[in-house]
């Protein structure tokens, strides 16, 4: 059986969760440590295939600041505990891991040549997942406005798109966030099963129109 812990100052944290804090963690320090660690692990995204693969994954966990940092374990520690024991390990490493890579992949779309550091790409991956699992559940924008963690996550997808064509929005990886994005909602909705999915997509729509006929 798996036993998980609880925090006295927030949600839940599980054995799983804490190594991927500890690990980003220590590997922040160790960029601080090392000046030529974050080139050979970041992603530079004009100098991936065939010899810097690996920097699809190894980018994020690397971060540029102590607050890229702080943001990015805070939110996984509210979100990942919760998503870990409903799903399980396996599939919750499944969503970290594979959102981080579509995140690389997903950045690969710069035109210029760019660096690539953070967990972002993973832990908007979680959080995606949360929402699509959780619905109901509430985010504190600006930790003021609640907000249904689902309508978060439209906003965010809203956003990245917006600054991706557009430009600006900061020194962000937009497109990072939206390849762990995609990634977990892909997963979550089973969406490679494409029979599943049309099959449901008209359940859906028998049962709206069911619900105007009441």
């Amino acid at each position: 059986m798996y036993f998980e812990r609880k925090v006295s100052f927030g949600n839940l944290l599980t054995k799983t969760v804490l190594l991927i804090i500890i690990i980003n963690t220590l590997f922040f320090f160790l960029q601080l440590t090392f000046k030529n660690l974050t080139p050979i692990l970041a992603l530079y995204t004009k100098d991936v295939f065939p010899y810097r693969i690996y920097t699809l994954f190894t980018y994020s966990i690397l971060h540029g600041s102590l607050s890229h940092l702080l943001f990015n374990m805070l939110s996984l520690y509210f979100f990942g505990g919760s998503l870990q024991i409903y799903l399980g390990v396996r599939r919750f490493l499944i969503i970290y891991i594979f959102s981080a890579i579509s995140g690389g992949l997903f950045s690969l779309f710069f035109v210029k040549g760019f660096w690539v550091v953070g967990a972002s790409a993973s832990v908007l991956g979680v959080l995606t997942a949360y929402s699509i699992y959780f619905p109901n559940s509430k985010v504190f924008l600006f930790f003021l406005i609640p907000l249904p963690v689902r309508h978060f996550i439209y906003l965010l997808v809203a956003l990245s798109i917006y600054f991706s064509v557009f430009g600006g929005g900061g020194n962000i990886a937009h497109l990072s966030h939206l390849g762990g994005i995609a990634f977990a909602f892909i997963y979550c909705n089973k969406l490679w099963r494409i029979k599943r999915f049309w099959e449901e997509i008209k359940y859906r729509i028998r049962r709206r129109k069911f619900q105007r006929l009441k």
